[in-house]
């Protein structure tokens, strides 16, 4: 049987988008494990590139369940620790997506011309 290695969690929320990124960036950080990089696509969504010791997946589990973030189905079987020893003491790479819910216009940024 195939053993998961990778992460790919994903939710929603309709909590404002600033402060629900720092609460699932802190609750991160509470369980020991680390964001690596992030990528915003407007104020529609947000993808999360973070790192975890497997021994520490309940534990994420649960802090990202205290945020306003609800997690898929998907997601939170991938958050159940496994019993397999060759997994036990690893660090698992993930990404975390997260969709904003709301009814605010997209956000414009003004790009510089660049001269040529």
């Amino acid at each position: 049987m195939f053993e998961q290695q990778f992460l790919r969690l994903d939710g929603f929320t309709k909590a404002e988008r600033i402060k629900t990124t720092a609460h699932v960036s802190e609750a991160i950080n509470q369980v020991g494990a680390w964001i690596t990089d992030f990528h915003l696509y407007s104020n529609i969504l947000i993808c999360i590139n973070f790192q975890v010791p497997s021994a520490n997946l309940d534990r994420l589990a649960a802090s990202l369940q205290q945020t306003d973030l609800h997690l898929s189905q998907q997601s939170l079987e991938q958050l159940i620790p496994t019993n397999n020893s060759t997994l036990k003491h690893k660090e698992l790479v993930g990404t975390l997506q997260i969709t904003f819910v709301h009814n605010e216009p997209d956000l414009l940024r003004e790009v510089p011309a660049v001269p040529g």
